[in-house]
């Protein structure tokens, strides 16, 4: 039996986790070295306590004081029943900071007993996995926070929840100016501000140089623990207000190699450690990356509201140049009727009279008379082709575009074909590419080719042999349609003029009004595509033509 009590006392005493008994009235009656060190207290301040004793400052996992009925030894005591994975925070004195552990409390019955006469409880420490998941959860918490708070608000939060880890009873965030060499207060948190600072001059901005010892991390851009503040031969006078400083922990956050904030705590009860540096570190570089995230957020919303209201003013001008438009091509439409209609019926008379005077009095009439009358009705017509081709044009800037792939070879040679029997005498060589295709609108691409190709074979008239041609070539990469002959050209001095209405390069040798090109240009730019020419004086003229897609 002495054996076996030795073994049990040799594997008590050397277990890794911590192990206690305590008896049914509540009192601890023993206890192996593992635990006396976890709980932070000697053995004969251990022993002989109960649950009930104030020095004991126990809490759940809420934070909250756990009462001692609930601790897992009483819990089992009572219930007869074993209390197993039980966590709870337990004051260490020596390590002036709250460690967690993982509990089980096992009741011991004597034989023939119901209730039980002790409980067995081990347990191990799970402080470093406790801090771990607490940090993630706080670090959880800001970045769910941001999403509907200020970058203000959000900036107390993590100030907030970083104390909360290193039991602190002071936070603040200073953002750094390189440029100036100064530091600007950017956040305190909700305890500073409530129960430690009443500074009035919250804004102000400090040097680097007048700032006191929470600034040395600048220098030295590493994290620093002054657990002792008050014996600090550098530190500054704290300003009207301000919380009487103990101890205070700075770490600086830093991107691209340069300080750019710095967040510290202050107060804590017992020193700061490395394990707290890790912590502050942590929620350092998460507030300002958080931070960082918020204004980008905030820069695209007031991009996003610029987008919008410059859509709407778009649709705004878009809407009133729809309006403006239509109302031009109504005010087109009542100009081209009063043209066809009000201007027709007084060259009209002067013809039909010119035409009376001449039947019914040109004997009698003075040979001069019946010259001035034929001229009058030479430009009675003249005015009804010019006012012909003004409504053609004005049709053209109106009419709507249908586009489909059409055989522009079959159209040229049609167009051709025509002129060629209103003038059957003439020899013109003609040349077509055969194949060539287009999208376009059928009506106005086929009149396109009519002006194009009636000014060749009007400007061909007086040639030896004449040649027109239609094809097609590559100009800049793209593919481009030409019409071309051999007859009078034009001087490339006037090319500016070719396109616009009532401007001729020839004399009266040649017929027209000067519409055709003008009408060319306006189909060409209904399409998207582009027109231009160019020629010789008597060697020919040659247009080409795109029409977009």
């Amino acid at each position: 039996m002495g054996d076996d009590v030795a073994k049990y006392h040799a594997l008590f005493d050397h277990m890794a986790q911590g192990a206690f008994f305590q008896s049914a009235d509540g009192s601890l009656t023993d206890v192996n070295p593992a635990a006396l060190e976890m709980f932070g207290v000697t053995r004969d301040e251990f022993l002989g306590r109960t649950s009930m004793n104030p020095q004991w400052r126990v809490i759940g996992e809420n934070g909250a004081d756990l009462p001692p009925e609930q601790h897992p030894s009483m819990a089992a005591l009572s219930s007869g029943r074993p209390v197993l994975d039980f966590v709870a925070g337990v004051f260490n004195p020596c390590r002036g900071c709250f460690s967690w552990f993982n509990l089980n409390a096992i009741p011991m019955f004597r034989p023939g007993e119901s209730s039980p006469y002790q409980v067995f409880v081990t347990m191990h420490d799970i402080s470093s996995q406790k801090r771990v998941s607490n940090i993630h959860l706080s670090r959880l918490r800001v970045v769910q926070y941001a999403d509907a708070h200020s970058l203000d608000e959000l900036m107390v939060k993590a100030l907030d929840e970083v104390e909360k880890l290193t039991d602190s009873a002071i936070g603040f965030y200073h953002l750094f100016d390189a440029a100036a060499d100064a530091v600007v207060l950017k956040a305190w948190s909700t305890s500073t501000l409530e129960r430690f600072c009443r500074v009035e001059d919250r804004d102000r901005q400090y040097s680097v140089e007048e700032a006191g010892v929470w600034v040395d991390c600048l220098r030295s851009g590493t994290a620093l623990i002054y657990n002792d503040y008050n014996t600090l031969p550098h530190r500054k006078g704290l300003p009207p207000g301000h919380a009487p400083v103990q101890r205070i922990l700075v770490v600086p956050v830093q991107r691209n190699g340069t300080v750019v904030a710095i967040l510290g705590v202050g107060n804590k009860p017992s020193d700061y450690t490395e394990t707290d540096v890790h912590t502050v570190t942590l929620f350092a570089d998460l507030t300002w990356d958080v931070a960082q995230q918020k204004q980008m957020q905030s820069r695209l919303l007031a991009k996003t509201d610029e987008l919008k209201q410059a859509n709407e003013l778009l649709e705004q001008r878009v809407s009133q140049r729809t309006a403006d438009l239509q109302a031009a091509i109504r005010e087109q439409e009542s100009f081209s009727y009063s043209v066809s209609h009000d201007l027709r019926a007084p060259l009209r008379h002067i013809s039909s009279y010119s035409s009376i005077l001449i039947e019914d009095y040109g004997p009698a009439l003075p040979y001069e008379a019946r010259t001035y009358l034929d001229r009058m009705r030479g430009a009675a017509n003249q005015m009804g082709a010019l006012i012909d081709h003004l409504l053609e044009l004005s049709r053209v800037a109106r009419a709507a575009i249908t586009p489909q792939p059409m055989d522009l070879s079959a159209a040229a040679a049609a167009i051709l074909q025509m002129l060629q029997e209103t003038e059957p005498h003439r020899l013109v060589c003609q040349e077509i590419e055969p194949g060539l295709s287009v999208k376009g609108d059928v009506h106005l691409v086929k009149q396109l080719l009519g002006n194009l190709l009636g000014n060749a074979w009007k400007y061909t008239a007086k040639t030896s042999f004449p040649r027109i041609a239609v094809g097609k070539t590559m100009i800049s990469g793209g593919e481009v349609f030409f019409v071309t002959d051999n007859g009078a050209g034009f001087d490339m001095d006037y090319q500016a003029k070719l396109f616009k209405p009532f401007e001729r390069l020839h004399g009266s040798e040649f017929d027209g009004v000067g519409i055709g090109l003008a009408t060319s240009h306006q189909i060409v730019e209904r399409h998207g595509g582009r027109i231009w020419g160019e020629g010789t004086v008597g060697k020919g003229a040659t247009f080409y033509f795109t029409l977009g897609g």
